[in-house]
């Protein structure tokens, strides 16, 4: 499935929450990366960025919607490198949609991200992939970033302990119990999720 530009990976991206500190549903909220020459496309949504940010690299994007599901299946279900998948349960909260996904990872290794993150550039994933092992991978912006953030690559060792684990469990908890390494990418932007009204209109700010 990948082409000559994209790698044969998978990248599961979560979007079944329910927007509740946004306050209304924040996947379909207008948005855009700006263009080289500062323009921006339009009809865009936050979850379209997201999508096509991992679609630079990956061979397919595992989407796992939950609450207002049926608009993004519809929205995507004639995508040819999208692959849905809805989780009913996705009211126990986000590691029950990652698991969801994962079941459906059809590649020795998976990045996980979520929709909410319509920044991230293609050269973070090139940077994991490119030190890929049988280790989870975490971003981090540089070596005094004690915070690690998004995508994390899994090698398909780890699915087993993901799958297994209670649905309400910490993804990131459970991983950094297990062999891992923190890679340097040089961009805050693995941090920039939007999940507030002051974060979307700061975004919206920088548009102008």
């Amino acid at each position: 499935m990948s082409t000559d530009s994209t790698k044969p990976v998978d990248c599961l991206i979560t979007a079944a929450g329910l927007s509740s500190r946004m306050g209304r549903w924040k996947m379909m909220l207008p948005f855009s990366n700006k263009e080289p020459d500062g323009e921006r496309a339009n009809g865009e949504t936050i979850l379209d960025c997201s999508i096509a940010n991992a679609l630079c690299f990956c061979q397919r994007v595992i989407l796992v919607t939950g609450y207002r599901g049926e608009e993004l299946h519809a929205r995507y279900d004639n995508h040819p490198r999208i692959k849905w998948v809805h989780n009913q349960e996705y009211h126990l909260g986000l590691f029950s949609s990652i698991q969801a996904g994962v079941s459906h990872c059809e590649t020795e290794y998976l990045f996980i991200t979520h929709g909410d993150m319509p920044l991230i550039p293609p050269t973070v994933f090139s940077e994991l992939w490119r030190q890929r092992d049988v280790d989870t991978l975490f971003p981090v912006v540089n070596s005094l970033d004690e915070q690690p953030g998004h995508p994390v690559l899994l090698h398909r060792s780890g699915f087993e302990a993901v799958l297994n684990a209670p649905p309400q469990s910490r993804m990131k908890s459970l991983l950094l119990a297990g062999p891992h390494r923190f890679i340097t990418v040089g961009t805050d932007a693995i941090h920039q999720d939007i999940d507030t009204p002051e974060r979307y209109q700061q975004f919206q700010l920088a548009w102008q």
